[in-house]
């Protein structure tokens, strides 16, 4: 994209945010989400929003989905699916999140009983359906609870094999059942055949293509799913999150105009929506907004992505919710970082918390940029502050249950610490450090979009071998960042200046 077209999609971005009141007032257009087949019992009043209940679940629209589901139930107060569909949208198997006790409560508005609850279902995939659900939101742990949760869908597909929805159902289960740091490769590639069977026989079918994408969103398999991604937003182009989600893909493929392209109208989706349903900001919208900044980042484009940043900044000026404010501070880092711009940065005080799955907290991107500012600057005190703090992150992550977690602390604590000791001229604990650090990150799963930790180590460390004069070790390190994340405007830069030093110091021997 050249920069005339830079500045029209920032324009259109701008025009986009400031035209929403005026937009709000055109014609209302028809919710696109898709084409599926769904015959069921409901009354036939109840069967349009059924259908738009179940596409927006297949969409991760769950807003729109619970408001479909409720119309489904005041149109025939009897049907169990409604109740059904109603639960689904309080569980968010990619995030591994779920609102257990209000679908609970949902359950308990068809029935007090799981007998009870069955028998309002007629026998066949709806009473099955309805069974299923006493899994994923009955007794156990999270991921207990949706492994037997997609056992029951694996066994429903056997039943009826010929059911494109139960198939979708079961391909979705099976992707709900990875964690970050367990390999889910094989249950990911069955729900990839499945999705894909779907897709070839309804090619408009939204969680097909969703699905597809999410089985392939790392930089191995990618380039599989590249079909499945252009078209999933013109399967759903009324949903905020089907306009988002074919920049997984092209993250994944370096393919950074596709990025912009995407998450310019995936973001005005994603605020129109909240504006429209009164939504807490900070959702999609700031996911969305982030990807978009470091879109333009990996363009060089850093006025566009500072204009993200100055979007995020006014949103969180109004809203001090701690995702909105921690969204805010990803982005003002991830904008410090990207460009090399090192600026002080005020710490926040007191301890800081890890905020959680999905993601990390965007206060430990925040410290990674305060402390890696603060040591390029020579303010030592400060980068010393910044490294306690991750260091607590770090040490409270170790005593949770997932180890895993504690990696990316560990990453970004022994980047902040490596920064200080360069500072100081001692490159050997400098190195030490970075080392350690990349051999912890090559345990990571890929990132699955801009990168986590917010700085890969492999560039930290191929830019001090490079300090140092050893070149071909430097550029090792930059291929390997490659490698997870292709494209990568630092380490693609930082591998041709190393090439094209090798080549004079080649030419002057």
């Amino acid at each position: 994209m050249k920069l005339s077209n830079h500045a029209l999609v920032v324009g259109l971005l701008v025009a986009g945010i400031c035209g929403a009141s005026a937009l709000a007032q055109a014609p209302k257009k028809a919710v696109e989400l898709g084409s599926i087949n769904f015959p069921t019992s409901a009354k036939a009043a109840a069967q349009a929003p059924f259908l738009t209940g179940v596409k927006a679940l297949y969409n991760f629209e769950f807003d729109i989905a619970a408001d479909a589901f409720h119309e489904v139930q005041q149109a025939d107060p009897a049907f169990a699916l409604g109740y059904w569909g109603e639960a689904m949208s309080y569980n968010h198997p990619l995030w591994a999140q779920q609102d257990l006790p209000a679908a609970r409560k949902v359950m308990e508005r068809l029935a007090p009983t799981a007998t009870a609850r069955a028998a309002k279902a007629p026998t066949g995939k709806e009473r099955d359906l309805i069974e299923s659900i006493e899994l994923l939101f009955g007794a156990g742990d999270k991921l207990a609870r949706d492994i037997a949760y997609a056992d029951a869908m694996k066994a429903m597909h056997a039943k009826y094999p010929a059911d494109d929805e139960i198939a979708c159902f079961y391909s979705l289960a099976l992707l709900g059942t990875g964690r970050p740091g367990v390999s889910n490769t094989r249950n990911a590639m069955q729900a990839a055949a499945i999705a894909q069977g779907i897709f070839q026989r309804n090619p408009k079918h939204p969680g097909a293509a969703h699905y597809i994408i999410h089985s392939f969103d790392d930089p191995d398999h990618a380039i599989l799913s590249l079909t499945a991604a252009r078209e999933y937003s013109k399967i759903a182009p009324s949903a905020a999150h089907a306009l988002h989600m074919p920049s997984h893909i092209f993250v994944q493929l370096g393919m950074w105009d596709d990025v912009v392209a995407s998450n310019v109208v995936a973001y005005k989706a994603a605020v129109d929506l909240a504006e429209a349903k009164n939504l807490p900001r900070g959702r999609e919208d700031f996911h969305t907004l982030g990807w978009l900044q470091y879109a333009y980042l990996q363009l060089g484009n850093f006025d566009a992505a500072q204009k993200c940043v100055d979007q995020a900044k006014a949103v969180a000026d109004k809203d001090t919710a701690p995702n909105i404010r921690d969204g805010y501070a990803a982005m003002k880092a991830r904008q410090v970082v990207e460009t090399a711009r090192w600026e002080k940065l005020a710490l926040p005080a007191g301890a800081v918390k890890d905020g959680g799955a999905p993601g990390y907290d965007g206060s430990a991107a925040y410290l990674v940029a305060a402390g890696l500012s603060a040591a390029k600057l020579g303010d030592l005190a400060t980068a010393n502050v910044a490294l306690e703090k991750l260091k607590a992150m770090r040490t409270q992550a170790e005593t949770g249950s997932n180890a895993y977690r504690a990696k990316p602390f560990a990453i970004m604590e022994k980047e902040v610490g490596a920064a200080l000791a360069s500072a100081q001229k001692d490159t050997a604990t400098a190195e030490r450090l970075l080392k350690e650090a990349t051999a912890i990150e090559v345990t990571l799963d890929a990132p699955s979009g801009p990168p986590e930790p917010i700085k890969p180590s492999f560039e930290l460390y191929g830019d001090l071998l490079t300090e140092l004069g050893r070149g071909p070790e430097a550029a090792a390190q930059y291929q390997q960042s490659l490698q997870r994340m292709p494209n990568r405007r630092a380490a693609v830069q930082a591998l041709a200046k190393s090439a094209a030093t090798r080549t004079s110091q080649a030419g002057a021997r």
